[in-house]
Formats: structure tokens, sequence, C-alpha cells
């Protein structure tokens, strides 16, 4: 889901630009999936995506010490429900799609609130790729 993939894509705005409309498109639907899933239901390949930008996002927010801000507290919620999914081998919880909703609705709206080399740093660390 997260479509900076190196740092220079994250510092260059036309890239930008281009990734926050297909992140808004991608995001969009999700949202619409979540919802139409049925209880139990096997959510892996709407779950995953959703996961990746939820967790980004929030190592963002803790890099730049935004642990106060209520978007912070609703991104940790939805990450406590999408671990509690894959704990569950992602049967799905229609009970969740509201907290995940509002986490998809913070991350369109700001993730180009934070700075290119914090976003790029957020995602080396999330999937793993810092050493």
């Amino acid at each position: 889901m997260i479509v900076l993939k190196d740092q220079k894509v994250a510092r260059n705005p036309v890239a930008r630009a281009v990734a926050a409309s297909n992140l808004k498109k991608r995001m969009l639907d999700q949202r619409i999936e979540i919802f139409m899933l049925d209880e139990g239901q096997d959510a892996r390949s709407q779950v995953m995506p959703i996961a990746d930008s939820v967790f980004v996002l929030a190592a963002a927010y803790e890099m730049m010490r935004w642990e106060d801000k209520v978007e912070y507290r609703k991104l940790r919620s939805a990450m406590l429900v999408l671990t509690e999914c894959s704990e569950r081998k992602f049967k799905w919880r229609m009970a969740d799609a509201v907290t995940i909703d509002n986490a998809i609705t913070i991350c369109v709206d700001n993730w180009r609130k934070v700075p290119p080399t914090v976003l790029y740093e957020a995602i080396q660390l999330v999937m793993g790729k810092i050493r």
C-alpha cells in the first residue's frame, strides 16, 4: 500500500503528489471492501495493505514525537485491531470496520504532513529494512 519506496521519490514533490492520488484511490477501495466483508470472512487481502499504511504513519508520528495527537491514538487503536485480526488468522469482525475506517481516513489526510525523510525512515523501519 505504501507507494513511496525510495528516498528520491519521497523527496520529489511531483512523485509525492502522484503517490497521494494513488494512495487516496487505493484507500477508498479498501474502505469499501472492509464494509462489505462478512463476519468471520478471511480478510487477509484487505487487512495487510491497510496495516502497512497504519503502522508506517504511526511510526512516523512516534519519530516526530506526535504521540499526544488524537490521530496517533486512533492509529494505535487501529494497530491493536489489526494485530488482533492477524492473531485470529485474519477472520473478520464487522465491529472492527469503523476503527479501521477511521485509521484509513487519518492515513489519507495526514501522511503528507510528515517530512519526506521521516516518512522514508518510517517505511524502512516498519518494512524491516533498517539494520
